[in-house]
């Protein structure tokens, strides 16, 4: 009998740059099943129509932040438990009021390499 293949872990991309975002969707679709967006509103709609096992986030997101999401994150119950990568040109400063120093697992900054964003997600999804 022949079994169908195990399902890989679904990434969430949340990416406004296209080129970043395919370079970075491309670095993690050999593991993972990847889905990118480049706005909030389209990366809380995916993450609430299929739970991701993690986020890789950029801050800038054009005309808004990638901080809108973070400060989304605790009001939903099931998302509160999916891990966030941050992928930004800068490392991230601290968190703006009200957001909890627990929701990033990684901070990286893009000059780093996606590679090392793979493998922090890599981290975050076997934790």
């Amino acid at each position: 009998m022949h079994e169908p293949p195990a399902s890989r872990p679904r990434v969430l991309v949340v990416e406004d740059e296209p080129d970043t975002r395919a370079m970075t969707v491309d670095a993690l679709g050999g593991q993972y099943d990847v889905v990118a967006v480049g706005t909030v509103a389209e990366a809380l709609a995916s993450a609430r129509a299929a739970l991701p096992a993690a986020i890789v986030l950029d801050l800038g997101l054009g005309r808004e932040s990638g901080w809108d999401l973070v400060r989304s994150v605790p009001e939903d119950a099931a998302l509160r438990r999916v891990p966030i990568v941050v992928l930004s040109a800068t490392p991230p400063a601290d968190p703006p009021p009200g957001v909890g120093p627990w929701v990033f697992d990684g901070a990286l900054a893009r000059g780093a390499g996606v590679d090392r964003a793979v493998t922090a997600v890599g981290w975050q999804v076997r934790a």
